[in-house]
């Protein structure tokens, strides 16, 4: 219990790269226990999962790129754009409550809470819906960060909760891979900024810091492809959607056993594919029944890599 809670999400922090990277830390020095994460272990569907505090079967954010049923096909639903021309999901008719059916928790904290997200994004259709209608701010390094929560901290007249999202490490593996020493740097001043904000709340407050994934390095030749012509398409009914390691088919009536077929006689036991019924029994998703919009966006197969 606190009268001031932080909660830190760092947007790439897995386990691997914390161990790895970061062994006489901060970070490290005050880790508490692992956590595995929902799946898919995708940005989208992990936020949502901290957003509204239910599984990826109920909150139906089923991946970065996910299927939806309002424009029949697939979406960035973070950026809140399609896919095929990065055109806006709003200009398309399609708004926040159809994409994320489920509200955000922070509308609902008993306290005063404010969202620091980067600037670039604060301003975006997610920030708005994942902060819950409350304040948020856009700030431009993690310096600015954790002056704004000490600030706040210290002038607060009454119980606050503040949620900082940094996405700097994120960023950094995508670009470079997760041995590249920018991502090395990115972790230390991860590590030196939420030392620095500690020694400025004084007990004052309570951090918590988490991670939404992890990152796995894959070389080129194990990097697989299935382009515009590929005959596969032709059998489903939209684009596939979904992630790298995770992918959503919708597939033509009648065509299931072909499609699996397919996919096995291409990529052997490099993946597992699953009927939807399957992933449901599996609770791959989470607990439960996976819900009516939830299925909608991940269609009839979902196939997924065994390996990087």
């Amino acid at each position: 219990a606190s009268d001031h809670l932080v909660f830190i999400m760092i947007d790439g922090l897995g386990t691997n790269l914390l161990s790895g990277v970061l062994e006489d830390s901060f970070l490290v020095a005050h880790r508490v226990a692992d956590l595995r994460t929902v799946f898919p272990s995708t940005t989208a569907a992990v936020l949502t999962s901290v957003a509204t505090g239910e599984w990826p079967n109920a909150h139906a954010a089923t991946g970065w790129w996910t299927h939806l049923e309002e424009i029949e096909s697939a979406a960035a639903i973070l950026p809140f754009s399609r896919r095929s021309d990065a055109k806006s999901l709003v200009d398309l008719g399609v708004t926040p409550e159809q994409v994320f059916p489920i509200p955000s928790l922070m509308s609902r904290i008993p306290r005063e809470t404010l969202s620091l997200i980067p600037l670039h994004i604060v301003d975006s259709v997610y920030s708005a819906y994942a902060s819950g209608g409350r304040e948020r701010r856009g700030y431009r390094s993690l310096v600015d960060a954790v002056n704004i929560v000490a600030d706040r901290v210290r002038h607060a007249s009454g119980p606050t909760y503040t949620y900082l999202y940094a996405d700097r490490v994120d960023n950094t593996a995508h670009h470079h891979g997760v041995e590249h020493p920018y991502v090395r740097d990115a972790l230390s001043e991860v590590d030196r900024q939420v030392q620095r904000l500690a020694q400025e709340l004084d007990g004052r407050g309570r951090i918590v810091l988490t991670g939404d994934h992890g990152f796995l390095d894959v070389p080129p030749n194990r990097r697989h492809q299935i382009r515009a012509s590929d005959a596969l398409l032709g059998l489903l009914r939209f684009p596939p959607s979904g992630d790298a390691r995770v992918m959503y088919l919708h597939v033509r009536q009648g065509f299931e056993g072909r499609v699996r077929y397919l996919l096995r006689q291409r990529f052997g036991d490099q993946f597992l594919v699953l009927g939807t019924d399957q992933v449901e029994a599996l609770e791959l998703l989470g607990p439960g029944h996976i819900s009516e919009t939830a299925r909608s966006r991940v269609g009839d197969l979902t196939a997924i890599s065994c390996g990087a």
